[in-house]
C-alpha cells in the first residue's frame, strides 16, 4: 500500500462514516468542544465547571460559554450540589441524554462492524496502532505548543 494516497483514501472513505442516514437524527450544530463536554457530563453523570474546563483543557470563560450554549440548546441543565449548595453542578436533561444515546449506538454499530470483520489478532494490533497514532499526534501538538510559547516569551534587557 502507498502511504502517498494516505490523505486521498481516508478523505474519500470518510464520508463512509459520516454521511450514513442514522447521523441525520442528530445535532450536528454542536462544535467538537461542545459534544467532548456532553460526553464528559455523561461519564460523571454530575460534574462541575472546574473539571470540563481542566478535562479540555480551556480557560474557564470558555467553558462557561461552552456550557451556556448547551443549557440554552437544552442538553444540560444547572443545579445546586445536594453536598453543599454554594455549588454549581451540570447534568445532562433528557434531550441531552437522548442525542448521546443516539450518538453512541451510532458509534457503536461502526465498532460492531469492525469487531465482527477482525480476528482478535487484528483487533489488538488495531488497538496498539490507535493507541500509538495518537500518541505521537499528543507529542506533536505538546511539541508545537512548546514552540509557540517559547516564541511568545520576550526578553526584556534590565539595567
Amino acid at each position: 500500500m502507498q502511504f502517498d494516497n494516505l490523505m486521498d483514501i481516508f478523505f474519500d472513505n470518510l464520508k463512509k462514516l459520516f454521511y450514513p442516514e442514522e447521523w441525520i437524527g442528530l445535532d450536528l450544530s454542536l462544535s467538537k468542544t461542545e459534544m467532548f463536554t456532553l460526553l464528559l457530563v455523561d461519564r460523571h453523570k454530575e460534574i462541575i465547571m472546574s473539571q470540563i474546563a481542566d478535562y479540555i483543557n480551556i480557560p474557564m470563560s470558555t467553558a462557561t460559554g461552552i456550557v451556556d450554549r448547551l443549557v440554552k440548546k437544552g442538553y444540560l441543565k444547572r443545579d445546586r450540589s445536594d453536598y453543599d449548595r454554594r455549588i454549581v453542578v451540570l447534568q445532562l436533561t433528557e434531550d441531552g441524554q437522548h442525542l448521546l444515546d443516539n450518538f453512541k449506538v451510532s458509534v457503536n454499530k461502526y465498532i460492531d462492524i469492525i469487531n465482527q470483520g477482525l480476528t482478535e489478532e487484528e483487533r489488538e494490533f488495531l488497538f496498539k496502532i490507535m493507541l500509538k497514532a495518537v500518541k505521537l499526534v499528543s507529542q506533536s501538538n505538546a511539541s508545537e505548543l512548546q514552540e509557540t510559547e517559547v516564541k511568545k516569551i520576550k526578553k526584556i534587557n534590565i539595567e
